[in-house]
């Protein structure tokens, strides 16, 4: 398959309508509509189902839509990497991020680099260990700012400063709401908002708490505090996440409690080992190591 195509491909699942995505891509309907008819023939099958005026993907053609997102991406960043000449930095940097706010250390280091080389972009992607090592692993991003433990060796990282505490989100109404903290006796009633596919497992939650994993009550999980939170306020668990990812003020209707024993986390900032940065990424290295520095 050709770049161009899934290229003409992403523009009409987008517009979902040929015209629309045709005026988008500056070609003429009719070689637009050769050229799905073609991709269809190649791939053996319907990537859209036309109703009327309008293009609906079918189940294969959302198959391809998540895979040709991946694959153009990674050619746009062949492409940057090899114009990148090194006399004048610019380009752009991809980094995959947990969600944390000792985050804004990345966001001194990108707010003092940008002063220096404002032609730099900066692409963020959110998510947790596994689709941002995956994504790293890839090629797609290059850097990873995630919570440890962060046990791959085929990445250099170094440690951000600060750490973050863990704790739940329960409402005010709770009758643990005025506790100073959640112990392995509080859990043992607690329903739990757990973090989904956490690199700290429910079985390390347990030893943490020297209690059996089967006594704790999971009333569900999600990747992002958001939507837990939303859950949380109302009454369906408590949301296990960090300190200051969610506003816990006069107007909130929840309580932010830390764990007792506590639970420090620390931010690692990662990279492939033997991959050349490019100039870009590089100077951007250099300041988050220099902000690390001054703190």
């Amino acid at each position: 398959m050709e770049l161009r195509s899934l290229r003409y491909f992403m523009a009409i699942a987008k517009e979902q309508n040929m015209t629309n995505a045709a005026s988008v891509l500056h070609i003429s309907q009719p070689a637009l509509s050769y050229q799905i008819a073609e991709l269809e023939k190649e791939a053996g099958c319907l990537l859209f189902e036309r109703t009327g005026r309008k293009m609906v993907l079918t189940e294969e053609g959302i198959k391809l839509l998540s895979r040709a997102e991946r694959i153009l991406e990674l050619a746009d960043k062949i492409t940057d990497d090899l114009q990148d000449t090194g006399n004048e930095i610019k380009g752009d940097v991809y980094i995959g991020a947990a969600e944390s706010p000792r985050i804004h250390l990345i966001a001194e280091a990108i707010a003092s680099l940008q002063k220096q080389y404002p032609d730099i972009r900066y692409h963020f992607y959110s998510g947790n260990l596994d689709d941002v090592y995956g994504r790293l692993s890839r090629g797609d991003l290059d850097f990873a700012v995630m919570i440890e433990p962060f046990g791959f060796e085929s990445c250099e990282t170094i440690f951000l400063p600060e750490g973050d505490t863990e704790g739940v989100l329960i409402r005010k109404d709770h009758p643990l709401a005025g506790h100073q903290a959640i112990t392995a006796e509080d859990l043992k009633d607690l329903p739990l908002l757990i973090n989904s596919r956490s690199n700290f497992t429910i079985e390390d939650f347990a030893r943490h708490f020297s209690i059996p994993a089967e006594q704790l009550k999971i009333a569900g999980s999600g990747n992002l505090v958001y939507n837990k939170a939303i859950l949380a306020e109302h009454g369906i668990g408590a949301a296990v996440t960090l300190k200051d990812l969610v506003s816990c003020d006069e107007n909130s209707q929840l309580v932010f409690l830390p764990f007792d024993p506590p639970i420090e986390k620390q931010l690692v900032f990662a990279w492939k080992k033997y991959r050349p940065l490019s100039s870009a990424a590089a100077a951007l290295l250099r300041e988050v190591q220099e902000q690390i520095r001054k703190q």
